[in-house]
C-alpha cells in the first residue's frame, strides 16, 4: 500500500512538472502582438524577399522538472534594428522588376584573364578591359584597366586604349568610328587619320541599375534612421536617390552618397575597399510593428534596385538572428532570414 502511494505521488509530481514547462512563445515576426493585426505587404513590397530584424543573444529556458530535460529552448528578444541587402539581378528578374537599358555582361571573375575589349559586370556596372588584366576589380581605380560601357556600347575615347577597325567612341560631343587599328590618336586631330566622324546621334545616358548595397535600419521614438553602404568597388554605381517607403508610402529620400575609403593597415579580418554611403533620419507614421519598410535605390522612376523588406518587431522568437554582414558582398540568399 505504501509503495503504491509513493508511486502515485511520483506520477503526480511528474505530471505537474510537465505542466509547468512553459511552451515557447509565439514568434513576434509572424504573430500579432497586443491585439494588433499583422501588416499586409502591398504593391511592389509584396514581390520583395523578407529579412527579419536582429535579435539579442537570447536566454535559455529550463523546465523546472525533471532535471534530465535540461534546456527546453532559447528565447531571443527582437531588437529595433534590421540589416537588409539589395536584390541581385537574378532576384529582380524573378520578381519581375526591370533591369534598365544598360548593357549586360557576365559577372567579373577574379581568377579569369581578360583580354583587351572583353567585358565584365561588377557591382551592377558593366566594364570593358582596356588591356590584358587579371585580379584587378573593376571600378576600384579610375586609372585602372577597366572603363565603364555606355548603354549603346559606345564609351568615351581613351588615349591609352587600342581600338579595332569599326569601333566607335565619343569625343568632343561627336561619335567617331575607327577606320583601322589605332591607339593614342585623338579623333578629329587628322582629317586623313584613323578616325572618321559619323552622323550617329550621341548615345543617351544609360538608365542603369544602381550597384548593390546593404542598409541598417533602426527605430527609436517614432524615428527611423537609415545607414546605407554599397558593396566594394561600386562608386560608379551610385544612385540618383534612395527612397524609403513605409507600407508602400514614401517617407523621404537620400540624395547624397559620399565616397568612403577603408584602409585596414594590415588589420586581420578587415577588407580594404571603396564604397558609396548614405545616411538619413525619417519620421515614422505608423505604430511600431504595424508597417513594412522597403528601400529603393533609383536612377529614374522606373529603374530602381530595391532591398529586402523588413519591419520593426516588438516580441520574441526562438530563432536567433544576432548579426548580419554590412555590406553583404556575396549572395544574401545564403544567409539567415
Amino acid at each position: 500500500m505504501k509503495s503504491a502511494l509513493l508511486c502515485a505521488a511520483w506520477l503526480l509530481a511528474s505530471a505537474s512538472a510537465y505542466a509547468t514547462c512553459t511552451p515557447p512563445p509565439p514568434d513576434g515576426f509572424n504573430n500579432p502582438w497586443w491585439g494588433n493585426t499583422l501588416p499586409e505587404r502591398i504593391g511592389d513590397d509584396a514581390r520583395l524577399p523578407v529579412r527579419r530584424p536582429l535579435t539579442d543573444a537570447g536566454t535559455d529556458y529550463l523546465c523546472p522538472m525533471p532535471v534530465e530535460m535540461g534546456v527546453a529552448y532559447r528565447v531571443h528578444n527582437y531588437r529595433p534594428t534590421a540589416i537588409v541587402h539589395a536584390l541581385l539581378d537574378e532576384q529582380m528578374q524573378q520578381a519581375g522588376f526591370p533591369l534598365g537599358n544598360a548593357p549586360t555582361a557576365p559577372a567579373w571573375d577574379a581568377a579569369r584573364i581578360y583580354q583587351q575589349g572583353e567585358r565584365a559586370s561588377h557591382g551592377g556596372i558593366v566594364y570593358q578591359a582596356q588591356w590584358w588584366t587579371q585580379g584587378e576589380a573593376p571600378g576600384v581605380t579610375a586609372s585602372g584597366a577597366w572603363q565603364t560601357v555606355d548603354a549603346d556600347g559606345i564609351g568615351a575615347w581613351s588615349a591609352s586604349r587600342a581600338y579595332q577597325a569599326e569601333e566607335k567612341v565619343v569625343h568632343d560631343s561627336k561619335v567617331w568610328a575607327a577606320r583601322w587599328w589605332t591607339q593614342g590618336e585623338q579623333p578629329g586631330s587628322n582629317e586623313w587619320g584613323a578616325w572618321l566622324q559619323t552622323a550617329d546621334p550621341l548615345p543617351q545616358p544609360a538608365a542603369a541599375l544602381p550597384s548593390r548595397y546593404s542598409a541598417s535600419l533602426s527605430w527609436s521614438g517614432g524615428e527611423l534612421s537609415v545607414h546605407v553602404q554599397s558593396v566594394n568597388g561600386a562608386l560608379q554605381g551610385r544612385p540618383a536617390y534612395l527612397e524609403v517607403r513605409e507600407q508602400g508610402v514614401a517617407l523621404g529620400r537620400l540624395t547624397q552618397f559620399p565616397a568612403f575609403y577603408r584602409d585596414c593597415f594590415g588589420a586581420p579580418e578587415c577588407q580594404p575597399g571603396v564604397y558609396w554611403t548614405g545616411y538619413g533620419k525619417f519620421v515614422s507614421t505608423k505604430v511600431p510593428g504595424s508597417a513594412w519598410v522597403s528601400l529603393w535605390a533609383c536612377n529614374s522612376k522606373d529603374v530602381c534596385r530595391p532591398a529586402e523588406v523588413t519591419r520593426h518587431v516588438v516580441g520574441q522568437t526562438t530563432s536567433g538572428h544576432p548579426g548580419e554582414p554590412m555590406p553583404h558582398e556575396g549572395d544574401p540568399r545564403l544567409g539567415t532570414r
